[in-house]
């Protein structure tokens, strides 16, 4: 059976969440052109509470089982069946109060038409659950296929179905429009699982079903990773009432939603994207530094990780930057437009902001993974309840101001993630030794400097969406080829790349 280590999972994760992205990203913008501003507002008014409601279920859970198997290095199949026992169980609750309190959350948003969306989301909860603890058991075995495999699926599904209803739809009505949606989360879920099973009956046979591992056990890890991941979510979703509400000081209701939506969705489904590299790092490294028995591995680990990201985000930082217009506009069109809102300006502005916050919650994302691998479980936890506070803070300080208004929301973002990633780096300090690596420092800004050379030359020629697709891809290819050229990665990093055969 082949031995997983850290790149080799890391890359099986990483190109199953890229293609996923891409579908998922294609779905996102080709809702947000059928729905429009408006549409895409109401869309993500339901979602931040369906994301908590499935946080609570599941988080952390692919994770902390992960971390589970990894250090008791005990059957997973016992593990699995404990754990489906226990989201199960839970996510039945979260569907049921979900559907009983659908209306009320709905007139509490300020919107009552979409309580159908609550109604028809709640049996997924249940299927997420299940697909998370399934998830969790093949990366602790070190099997990435079918995380990736299932997760691409998903996603397709969601995309071809989603669109599909959503278009047909559409000249019914907006809000039957966003049901078609729905609908094709809950179908694209259900297939996600039924991969995932069919994989996890494939290797059953293979292992032995006996174990000493106790429910109290688990739940010492799995509690607090849970604990981390749903500070985020309970964030957003208090967002999606706080936002709009402060927004209300300065304009109508359907205003401040169509300001929401912008920012939530259009802006925030593109800075999300190079977040499935820090993730998929992130959920790597947990088990691999928990099961590592030797500091000098586990430094360089780390080390790689945070290489990694640096490549893969400072490029985009660049362009979010430099040219927010020409992405907004190859991806949106006109359809932000609303309300008497120029919303392609707007969501220039909240993309250059919020592009920066990519570096930061990328690092923050593996920092977090690695106090918990090394059972500071209280550390990241804390950490990110104190960025949490600021970012609400500065929220209800400055976006009633009529100036800043929906810009308040992408700046407290930015500033939540530097704080947690600050907090979180003095933490490691104390476990990993981290030191500046001037050489791979100058060898990166150079690389960046070819890169944005090559994309402004391009872009000189003309304003055509095909012009920034072509300036894009040559971008990218240039700084691949610098990347390989100025031999960014050292023997060492190179040699993480290989595992062994047993």
């Amino acid at each position: 059976m082949k031995k997983n280590n850290f790149m080799k999972g890391t890359l099986i994760l990483s190109v199953g969440a890229i293609f996923a992205k891409i579908f998922s990203a294609i779905y996102r913008i080709g809702i947000t052109r059928i729905l429009g501003g408006e549409g895409i507002g109401l869309y993500q008014l339901v979602f931040p509470l369906y994301s908590l409601c499935v946080v609570l279920a599941t988080a952390g859970l692919p994770m902390a089982i992960s971390k589970v198997i990894a250090k008791s290095k005990s059957n997973g199949k016992s593990v699995v069946k404990r754990c489906l026992l226990f989201v199960i169980l839970i996510s039945l609750i979260l569907s049921f109060i979900l559907l009983t309190t659908s209306k009320s959350l709905a007139k509490f948003q300020g919107e009552a038409s979409i309580s159908i969306c609550y109604i028809i989301l709640a049996p997924s909860i249940i299927l997420v659950s299940a697909c998370s603890v399934l998830r969790g058991y093949f990366q602790g075995i070190g099997n990435f296929t079918p995380s990736a495999v299932s997760n691409i699926i998903e996603q397709f599904v969601k995309l071809s179905v989603g669109l599909i209803l959503s278009l047909s739809l559409i000249g019914i009505s907006l809000l039957a429009s966003i049901i078609g949606a729905m609908i094709s989360i809950v179908f694209s879920e259900l297939i996600s699982l039924i991969i995932l099973i069919i994989y996890y009956n494939k290797y059953k046979s293979n292992e032995n079903l006996e174990t000493n591992l106790s429910l109290k056990s688990l739940l010492k890890d799995i509690l607090p990773i849970t604990l981390t991941n749903i500070i985020m979510p309970i964030a957003t979703f208090i967002d999606s009432i706080l936002v709009v509400n402060l927004l209300n000081v300065n304009f109508s209701q359907s205003m401040s939603i169509f300001l929401y939506g912008l920012e939530s969705g259009a802006v925030s489904s593109l800075v999300s994207l190079p977040s499935i590299f820090s993730f998929a790092i992130a959920s790597v490294i947990l088990p691999n530094i928990t099961s590592s028995n030797e500091s000098e591995n586990k430094n360089n680990i780390l080390s790689f990780a945070i290489k990694t990201i640096l490549i893969i985000t400072i490029p985009c930082v660049l362009c979010f930057a430099l040219i927010p217009d020409r992405l907004i506009t190859l991806l949106y069109g006109n359809r932000l437009n609303g309300m008497g809102v120029e919303g392609l300006n707007v969501a220039y502005r909240l993309l250059t902001i919020s592009g920066f916050g990519i570096i930061f919650l990328a690092l923050s994302q593996v920092y977090s993974s690695c106090l918990q691998a090394v059972d500071e479980r209280m550390a990241s936890i804390r950490n990110l309840a104190i960025a949490v506070f600021i970012k609400f803070v500065l929220e209800l300080l400055f976006m009633p101001s009529k100036l800043l208004n929906i810009y308040v929301l992408s700046i407290s973002n930015l500033v939540c993630y530097v704080a947690v990633m600050v907090l979180n780096y003095f933490e490691i300090r104390e476990h990993f030794k981290l030191k500046i690596n001037y050489m791979f420092t100058g060898k990166l800004i150079l690389s960046n400097c070819y890169m944005l050379l090559a994309l402004i030359c391009v872009l000189s020629f003309n304003n055509s969406w095909q012009n920034t697709i072509l300036a894009i891809f040559v971008a990218g290819f240039i700084y691949i080829v610098s990347l390989y050229y100025t031999k960014i990665f050292t023997k060492k990093d190179l040699a993480m790349v290989k595992y062994k055969i047993k």
